[in-house]
């Protein structure tokens, strides 16, 4: 038990807090908000709460490595834009699924990239955190849509994008400072994002406070999760275990709905035996894939 990689509880943490955070996401967008409103009030709440971690970086900060925050925070981004982008396309039942690949990503451009080894067993629980997320996804699919293959074209760039992310987090926050690296990153994410506001679908003020709140809730409930996920990437240089089990958050957020409308009584689908069946298999790959991450972790 001892030999465990305990780390990995962040990220566990991190995928129920996120489960958590869409559900009061949804809720923002049921009463008015809009993508760019979370896009970019998200953004800076998660500024708020890595700004002060440059104040406590300890070891001696590589300023003429700049451009290694930098960089990463353009491409945090532009994988949170590319999201959006095919949330307004497609839908958040096509886009949450294909998320999944994600964990591929890591795994890939950590190898390509820093030529970095990836065990067997870890390329093999990536593979099935996708599968698995395609499958919980798939079950919530309600229409077809003539341009859900541009929406999964984008999604599956903005994976790409998080997943060059993660990689350059886990390799160059130790060398610039873990610390002040992922302050300077998230500031850079938060000004980026401003530049978005004259795009606003309607301005922030018109939204009433109940909007208002859960958007709120939501963005801090991300930017909790962000920390957790942060740290793990950049402290224990294991990105693609810690996102198989962050992948789960896929699973949390069905049992979270399904928790959700059981408490309200409201009527679901889940008597479905075909809907049914394509969740627990989808559960119980995401299970294997979690218990090789742990095994396979250093």
């Amino acid at each position: 038990m001892s030999d465990l990689p305990l780390y990995l509880i962040l990220p566990a943490i991190a995928a129920v807090v996120y489960a958590a955070a869409a559900l009061f996401f949804k809720e923002a967008f049921r009463r008015g908000a809009g993508t760019l409103h979370t896009f970019v009030v998200t953004s800076w709440v998660m500024a708020l709460f890595f700004g002060p971690f440059i104040f406590w970086e300890k070891g001696e900060m590589q300023w003429h490595l700049i451009h290694y925050p930098l960089i990463t925070g353009a491409a945090f981004f532009i994988g949170h834009w590319i999201t959006f982008a095919a949330i307004r396309i497609g839908d958040v039942s096509l886009v949450t699924p294909v998320m999944g690949t994600k964990s591929v990503f890591v795994a890939f451009f950590a190898w390509f990239i820093f030529g970095i080894h990836i065990p067997g067993g870890m390329w093999f629980a990536a593979m099935l955190t996708a599968i698995a997320i395609y499958i919980l996804g798939k079950t919530d699919l309600k229409s077809t849509n003539r341009r859900m293959p541009l929406a999964t074209g984008l999604t599956i760039c903005s994976s790409a994008s998080f997943g060059v992310c993660d990689a350059l987090v886990q390799e160059w926050a130790p060398v610039f400072g873990v610390k002040a690296f992922l302050s300077i990153l998230f500031i850079t994410v938060a000004l980026l994002a401003t530049c978005l506001v004259p795009f606003f679908e309607k301005p922030l003020k018109k939204l009433d406070r109940k909007t208002i709140a859960w958007l709120l809730g939501g963005a801090i409930l991300t930017g909790q999760q962000a920390i957790f996920i942060s740290l793990a990437v950049s402290l224990y240089h294991n990105a693609t275990g810690v996102n198989v089990v962050y992948s789960s958050r896929g699973l949390w957020a069905i049992v979270l709905v399904w928790l959700t409308a059981k408490l309200i009584n409201k009527r679901t689908e889940e008597s479905d035996p075909r809907k049914l069946m394509m969740r627990f298999t989808g559960a119980l790959l995401m299970f294997i894939a979690i218990v090789l991450a742990v095994l396979t972790s250093h």
